[in-house]
């Protein structure tokens, strides 16, 4: 049992000395003063070093098992203490092994690790005790586990942080629902195009609604790179940069956004007064609105009815308008029956040019950002569907935008499903270079997500590259694929989508037509 121990926390010393950085930063986020940051990161690898070279050697074992009970002990009251104030922190409890934000769970993991310890240091007495012990925590961490597998579901308590703004001020869950409004996170990331699409559309309902709702950004990636991004954002119909919202939270290490279980962006979800979700995790430009009208009829005063009314109306008037200008260049670009270039259909566009096609692309890690893994992508000419306009992804020069196809899937291509929890690769609407030694293939800058039940064309089949390579995927909802169907439809084009695996799982990939 000590050497089980020793492996533990020599693995877990080796990495913190590893990620020097990322220890001192969690530090700091444990609400730890920053000048203490760098003594404080160096003494405890030493002591984790310490506690096991003397679980190792058998003399010193249970010297080195009460130093562990000490320091896990140490370890699951300072989790708690933030836990409890609604702060999740990143764990980094195996430097840049575990980055994943730390809650009651972390604490039960500590607990079956410290009824190990105390098993080693009482010298193996009391077994049946210690066993009982071991195997409760155990549960309960494994439980925990897989409760926060998922995303946020109707009725749960939405998870706390602490973020800062755009100005650097820090914004708490109980900051944001301070006014007893409802609350709504809009997900948001650097990689995604369609985000920043999106982003003046909210800073539009911020203004209008800001009396009855309280409206807050998550935005993925570096605090200065998500603030430029915003201000520079597209108004959504190719015109002038437009204005950006306030309460633009920075989640550089995009801890909040694993938390609440979101694998794709823009996404947002809905939150009461009391902190409880009220709706399912809304994807997409159209069904953020509808979580806004849902917002807007929810009980908290009067002339809600008549602002839901301006709201529909303020939202149907681009719709509104993008379809005629969707219809104008169908009728000019194809007046003689051609297929058209562009076609409109649910929150994307169907585009007729060249893109990055990723849907089998196998992955590596970026070696200078740990949220984003580098796609090695096949170069295509032909109709793809994305959640940006086709003006806004058109390539320009060695510059292209990686969008959703089947072009050139045979009957040898299948969708396999990993329903185990892996790395995974996010690349819809990601900008992409052409590479300059291989024209036909791009290089693409991929979110990185980790999550359960998530598809791919890639793998040959082979569950077992679930866990080895990181494919470029997505989740089994699928966003936008029946509105590609659709689109393809109409233009006299339908697609047929390659077959799920041969092993009994379901034809998840092919989601009926309207």
């Amino acid at each position: 049992m000590g050497h089980v121990l020793a492996a533990v926390f020599g693995l877990a010393a080796i990495a913190k000395a590893a990620d020097r950085s990322g220890l001192r930063r969690a530090i700091v986020d444990f609400g730890l003063p920053a000048r203490a940051a760098a003594p404080l990161g160096g003494l405890l690898v030493i002591c984790e070093l310490g506690v096991a070279v003397a679980l190792a050697v058998p003399p010193w074992e249970r010297g080195g098992a009460l130093g562990a009970l000490v320091l896990l002990i140490g370890f699951s009251v300072a989790v708690a203490l933030n836990v409890s104030r609604g702060r999740t922190p990143a764990c980094r409890c195996f430097g840049g092994l575990d980055a994943t934000p730390v809650g009651w769970s972390t604490v039960a993991r500590n607990g079956l690790l410290a009824s190990l310890a105390a098993f080693v240091a009482v010298g193996g007495r009391y077994p049946w005790l210690f066993a009982g012990l071991a195997v409760t925590a155990a549960l309960a961490w494994m439980g925990m586990r897989r409760g926060r597998g998922g995303k946020v579901r109707p009725g749960m308590a939405a998870p706390g942080f602490s973020l800062p703004d755009e100005t650097g001020r820090t914004w708490s869950m109980d900051r944001l629902l301070a006014a007893h409004r409802p609350l709504l996170l809009v997900f948001s990331d650097q990689a995604c195009g369609a985000c920043s699409a999106l982003l003046p559309q909210v800073a539009r309902w911020q203004e209008t609604h800001g009396e009855r709702i309280t409206i807050a950004v998550v935005s993925g990636g570096p605090q200065r790179a998500g603030a430029v991004a915003a201000a520079g954002a597209p108004d959504g119909t190719g015109g002038a940069p437009g204005a950006a919202p306030r309460r633009l939270l920075a989640d550089p290490d995009r801890r909040v956004t694993a938390e609440y279980g979101i694998t794709a962006t823009p996404s947002a979800v809905l939150i009461d007064a009391e902190r409880v979700v009220l709706a399912a995790t809304a994807v997409g430009a159209a069904q953020i609105g509808e979580l806004v009208g849902k917002a807007l009829r929810t009980p908290g005063g009067p002339t809600i009815a008549r602002r839901a009314v301006l709201f529909a109306s303020a939202a149907l008037a681009p719709a509104l308008a993008s379809a005629c200008a969707a219809a104008r260049d169908i009728k000019g670009i194809a007046p003689s029956g051609k297929q058209p270039k562009q076609v409109k259909s649910g929150d994307g566009w169907l585009c007729d040019q060249r893109y990055a096609l990723c849907t089998s692309a196998a992955c590596e890690p970026s070696p200078d950002d740990p949220n984003v893994v580098l796609c090695r992508c096949v170069v295509e000419d032909g109709y793809s569907y994305g959640f940006t306009s086709c003006a806004e992804r058109a390539p320009r020069g060695d510059r292209l935008v990686s969008t959703f196809s089947v072009q050139h899937t045979t009957s040898r291509t299948h969708a396999m499903t990993c329903t185990g929890r892996a790395r995974w690769a996010n690349c819809l609407d990601v900008t992409c270079r052409v590479d300059p030694h291989d024209p036909h293939r791009a290089l693409c800058r991929c979110q990185s997500v980790e999550s359960e039940d998530f598809l791919t064309f890639g793998g040959d089949c082979d569950t077992g590259t679930c866990t080895t390579v990181i494919w470029s995927a997505a989740t089994r909802q699928l966003p936008g694929v029946a509105e590609y169907k659709s689109a393809m439809r109409s233009i006299g084009s339908p697609v047929t989508f390659p077959d799920a695996c041969p092993s009994g799982t379901p034809r998840a990939i092919d989601p009926p037509g309207p």
